[in-house]
């Protein structure tokens, strides 16, 4: 779709395309024409798999080609698994030792945890399942922090990182409820109480802080959108309301401190000594996340200023979606969220003590709105 066309496409309606479908339809064709099966399917030139392109594949899975592009990337993503130790590596090539050690990652990881349990769900085959629990081991041996939340990376500094910890609490949180898992049900809740009480500043948002508590860098924009996907899911999952009002403040700290005067939201929110935000990039793929949360808050919270925000970032990036390749999935999930925001209802956990007297072989839940 030439630029002009998808710009006046956004511009038909504040907040949400007059015909999301066709939007909807050009961008999962843009992501569809970037499928290389000789490269191992939806993966860069870096050799990197891109988790957006397959999760979009996933929910279209109710059409097999669809289904089998996702899993046939999955089946070439399996190869970035450390079979000995654990954990994907971000990309490249298992047999480089360097990469190996440094490039096991707590936001990849969660991403990929969550697509396996998305195939499990779709297709029923319980190798997604057996490779889902080894991750969560790897991570609950490796990255996890007994005070609550995750490091970013196997190697690295030990400082809470929104940004890190969001997904992969999101994806803690999909592979608990999949389960039945109160015991990992609870270390979620505990992580996004603790990243809340140390990280939250009011009126800046969610903050970095060094190993004095002091704030070591200006408030970056997916910590707020990572752990605001984060904490809304909690609230669908687990019924916490305070982790819907958590969720709120976070879209409100967006709206106030990261748009910029074109629409988009910038990578980052500082002020300066007059008060006002400093001037900051704004980033395609950056806002393609902002604008999926802001479009889940909405269906969460009814509140349409969201939405119309989510409409307005859309469009200032009118030019990169038309020319997109597999960044398009990022978009094409951030759209389809205007419409189907695919929030679960609350999930049942079993108490550890119940599980014992169970099969050992978890019961599967599948979400009423994940297509199939």
């Amino acid at each position: 779709m030439h630029a002009l066309a998808l710009s006046m496409l956004l511009a038909q309606a504040p907040g949400l395309p007059a015909d999301a479908q066709a939007l909807d339809r050009q961008l999962a064709a843009q992501v569809e024409a970037a499928y290389d099966s000789a490269r191992g399917g939806f993966v860069t030139k870096s050799k990197t798999p891109v988790e957006a392109a397959i999760e979009l594949a996933l929910l279209n899975g109710r059409d097999a080609a669809w289904l089998l592009r996702a899993q046939r990337t999955l089946a070439w993503t399996h190869g970035l698994m450390d079979t000995l130790t654990g954990g994907y590596i971000n990309g490249g090539s298992v047999h480089d030792e360097d990469v190996m050690t440094a490039d096991k990652r707590a936001d990849s990881n969660g991403r990929r945890l969550e697509l396996l349990v998305q195939a499990w769900q779709v297709t029923g085959n319980d190798t997604y399942r057996q490779d889902a629990a080894r991750t969560v081991d790897w991570a609950e041996r490796v990255l996890l922090d007994g005070r609550g939340g995750f490091w970013s990376a196997q190697i690295g500094d030990r400082d809470l990182d929104g940004a890190a910890n969001g997904p992969i609490l999101h994806a803690w949180l999909v592979f608990a409820a999949a389960t039945h898992d109160a015991r990992r049900k609870r270390f979620a809740l505990q992580s996004l109480d603790r990243v809340w009480e140390e990280c939250w500043k009011q009126p800046l948002g969610l903050v970095r802080r060094n190993s004095m508590g002091d704030i070591d860098e200006e408030p970056q924009l997916m910590d707020q959108v990572e752990m605001g996907r984060a904490y809304l899911l909690a609230a669908r999952l687990c019924g916490r309301p305070e982790d819907a009002e958590r969720a709120r403040l976070i879209g409100e700290v967006m709206l106030a401190r990261f748009q910029d005067a074109k629409g988009g939201f910038r990578t980052q929110s500082m002020p300066n000594k007059t008060g006002s935000i400093k001037r900051a990039r704004s980033v395609s793929s950056e806002n393609a996340r902002a604008v999926r949360f802001l479009n889940e808050l909405t269906a969460a919270t009814g509140d349409a200023r969201y939405r119309a925000a989510a409409g307005r970032a859309t469009e200032a990036f009118a030019k990169d979606i038309a020319k997109a390749e597999l960044d398009a999935a990022e978009w094409a999930l951030a759209v389809r969220a205007a419409h189907h925001a695919d929030l679960p209802g609350r999930a049942d956990f079993v108490a550890e003590a119940e599980e014992k007297t169970e099969s050992s072989r978890p019961r599967v839940t599948r979400f009423k709105n994940v297509r199939r």
